[in-house]
């Protein structure tokens, strides 16, 4: 498999879907960032499980891109703010896997 290619529109070139999915868990945070953006852009339903779990980053600009993602993605922000206490984060991605839950309870019906 040869390398992932980030284009500068936030695109991830080769596969499409599949290597977006992956490149939002890359070792190298800028190629998540990238990979974030091209979720929001191609409004991948697919990557908001994988988004949610990018709002717990060390990482503040990727936690901002990612809260920017959902947003974009599903109209909320169930009250995340990327620049809030860690805390206050794992209380907000609390309710975002909740809100997943629900979500794929009602896709399955």
């Amino acid at each position: 498999m040869g390398p992932i290619m980030v284009l500068g529109s936030g695109c991830v070139e080769r596969g499409g879907q599949a290597m977006g999915l992956v490149a939002l868990e890359s070792a190298d945070p800028a190629v998540r960032v990238q990979a974030i953006k091209w979720a929001g852009e191609q409004e991948s339903q697919e990557s908001l499980p994988l988004l949610v779990d990018r709002l717990m980053e060390q990482d503040a600009s990727i936690r901002f891109f990612a809260i920017m993602a959902l947003e974009r993605l599903t109209g909320e922000t169930l009250g995340y703010d990327y620049a809030s206490s860690a805390s206050s984060r794992r209380e907000a991605v609390g309710r975002w896997r909740e809100w997943l839950e629900r979500r794929g309870s009602r896709d399955q019906e």
